[in-house]
């Protein structure tokens, strides 16, 4: 069996173990605590989930390491952080996308759950357990319960457009929602869900022509970045202040960047889905009014190293 078919199934595994757990614990009244501020949450099921996914990929792969939401550093099956080397699997987790969702008895909520390897994205699964809807991806194609999907490529005006933005965090909220008033005017309909890895689902089945968020973490993206891939889209990522990188595509990599400071182990390899900031699309068209509306400094260059555009072309 390919490393990538067997790797998204041990993420599926995983991602299906958490369910039992979390569908019995949804709707009931959860002890909420905050990370980095109000709008930030974690509950104990998110916890909990951590723990049943992270004794499931370590079973399937021991020597493998993993990063997780609710986790601080690169670990490995014992809790220990040790050094990355390109030759590791690197699990990006995220026990609960949707949190604020899952505490206010929301039923739009997931488990995310990605593999890699020196930078690569190899496989991916996003679990909804309330609806037993699984999507997955490897090196085959991109799925939703065992069926292909693939990206919508409806003009901008007949689609729907997916975004977490404006956030909270943005510090010009007036130039953001100015973008995002643009994007009201364009599309046909914005929504705004509560989960990343879910409107990248939708993204990557043409339910959503386009989504696109800012001040994402990797355990939000990994496994939605490559299920729009191989779904034959987009995924790109820009800015990160840490290491002054360019635009890069999903499956690229480049610079190492450290998840602290000068004496940090690289938590992970710098490359799109660890980017902050991310437009997912089936479309240029699409692609260009996300950047734009998201402030990336140069959409048309953007799109044009995404689809390979010659410049008369963008």
């Amino acid at each position: 069996m390919a490393l990538s078919i067997s790797l998204s199934q041990a993420a599926m595994d995983a991602a299906r173990a958490a369910g039992p757990y979390l569908n019995a614990s949804f709707k009931r009244r959860h002890t909420v605590d905050f990370k980095a501020d109000f709008h930030d949450i974690v509950t104990e099921a998110d916890t909990e989930s951590q723990r049943i996914v992270l004794a499931c990929v370590f079973a399937a792969y021991p020597d493998s390491l993993a990063v997780s939401e609710e986790a601080e550093g690169l670990l490995d099956k014992s809790g220990a952080i040790r050094p990355l080397t390109d030759e590791d699997i690197v699990w990006y987790i995220d026990p609960i996308d949707g949190t604020s969702n899952f505490a206010a008895g929301f039923d739009h909520w997931c488990v995310s759950i990605a593999a890699a390897r020196g930078g690569e994205l190899l496989a991916g699964a996003v679990y909804q357990p309330t609806r037993d809807l699984m999507f997955h991806a490897d090196e085959t194609g991109a799925y939703r319960n065992g069926e292909r999907i693939s990206v919508s490529t409806a003009s901008f005006a007949e689609g729907i457009v997916g975004t977490e933005f404006p956030s909270p965090r943005i510090d010009d909220v007036d130039a953001a929602l100015r973008g995002f008033g643009r994007l009201l005017g364009s599309a046909r309909s914005l929504r705004r869900t509560g989960s990343t890895a879910l409107m990248l689902t939708e993204a990557a089945a043409g339910s959503f022509l386009a989504t696109f968020n800012v001040g994402t973490k990797p355990w939000d993206v990994a496994a939605g970045a490559l299920l729009v891939e191989r779904a034959g889209g987009r995924f790109i990522g820009w800015g990160d202040e840490a290491d002054g990188s360019a635009d890069a595509t999903a499956g690229g990599s480049g610079n190492d960047t450290s998840g602290g400071g000068a004496d940090a182990q690289p938590v992970y390899r710098r490359n799109a889905w660890t980017a902050p900031n991310f437009v997912a699309a089936g479309t240029p068209e699409a692609a260009r009014a996300c950047l734009a509306a998201a402030g990336h400094p140069d959409p048309d260059a953007a799109v044009a190293a995404a689809w390979g555009e010659p410049p008369e072309d963008r």
